[in-house]
């Protein structure tokens, strides 16, 4: 189970409060309490309530911009748009077609798709960013774009530059996994960039896959579609999906042999991508404590010894920096 920064919880939160709806009934759907969500450091929140709270926010509203917009985008624009713009013959096609869709449905964004060299430019300009206070949609819409372009050619777009027209937040760290590439802050658009060499491949996708993709909305669009070739991600998933019942984590250089690669380089390729092996580790012990926590019946010992501690007061100490609480208090919140 995947978690993210209680962030984005808040901020789809405050979506829904500025538009006046009861935000104690979606904390209520997701079981989220007030102490989870006013803790300001590392405190985390399962991938699939996000999903949840998004979905509900879209019925709620009715709006696919969340409220962040001035004015409300209609459930199911959307998927128009990908029936108007999948029928092409390549991704630069598909994406200047769904570019013109928006562009044409609303003044509150435009896109423009630019080829610079090597490198093309997805650019995304908010009219009035100011409504959007957490910044949570820009992010939120950079996201959807580019898991839709990975998801119409079947495999991951591997970044180059994602560039955002506001400070570095304190979650920064956070949209580094989103985004695993070059960060910029502070730039005068929202923008993500990626080799040329991807809009000349064709769609695999066919209106019957569209179907379920959209059923599936908006978890397909949170997470990333077709084969990550990131580093991290690929670590990650060999870690995870161990049959021991201890988590296993092999020396770095060993690691490194599983990818034909010296540790030098799979040290530089890593940190290229905003990522390293320790802080990889120190996800997904994370990630599988607050689950053991929170879903299973397992006492702190067991899970300190699943997670490769030798004893509890290590993993009490490793959890609080991860999180700011110690096992005990976080099954409370």
């Amino acid at each position: 189970m995947a978690t993210v920064d209680i962030h984005y919880a808040k901020a789809i939160l405050e979506c829904s409060a500025r538009r006046g709806l009861n935000t104690d009934l979606l904390m209520k759907e997701v079981d989220l309490t007030w102490d989870q969500l006013n803790q300001t450091r590392h405190s985390r929140i399962a991938g699939e309530k996000i999903t949840h709270m998004v979905k509900h926010t879209w019925a709620r509203l009715n709006d696919e911009f969340m409220g962040c917009t001035e004015h409300p985008c209609k459930a199911g624009v959307f998927a128009l748009m990908c029936k108007y713009a999948l029928a092409q013959d390549n991704l630069q096609d598909v994406l200047l077609r769904g570019i013109e869709f928006y562009n044409l449905f609303t003044d509150d964004l435009q896109m423009q798709l630019l080829t610079k060299g090597k490198s093309v430019e997805l650019i995304i300009q908010f009219n009035k960013p100011e409504l959007d206070i957490d910044n949570f949609f820009q992010e939120f819409w950079l996201m959807i774009w580019h898991r839709f372009a990975s998801w119409v050619i079947g495999r991951k777009i591997a970044l180059k530059h994602v560039a955002f027209p506001y400070p570095k937040p304190e979650y920064h760290k956070e949209l580094k996994y989103a985004f695993p590439c070059r960060h910029s802050y502070q730039q005068a658009s929202l923008k993500l960039s990626f080799s040329h060499d991807y809009l000349s491949i064709a769609p695999v996708q066919t209106k019957r896959d569209l179907a379920i993709f959209l059923k599936h909305s908006p978890a397909d669009l949170i997470t990333i579609p077709g084969s990550d070739e990131s580093y991290q991600a690929q670590i990650r998933s060999l870690l995870i999906h161990q049959q021991e019942s201890t988590l296993q984590c092999p020396s770095f250089e060993k690691l490194a042999t599983n990818f034909n690669l010296s540790s030098q380089t799979l040290r530089r390729k890593l940190k290229a991508e905003g990522s390293s092996y320790p802080q990889i580790k120190d996800d997904i012990r994370r990630d599988i404590a607050i689950e053991k926590l929170l879903v299973g019946n397992l006492s702190i010992s067991e899970i300190a010894r699943s997670l490769g501690f030798s004893e509890s007061r290590s993993f009490t100490r490793a959890f609080k920096k991860w999180t700011g609480y110690s096992p005990s208090d976080y099954k409370l919140l």
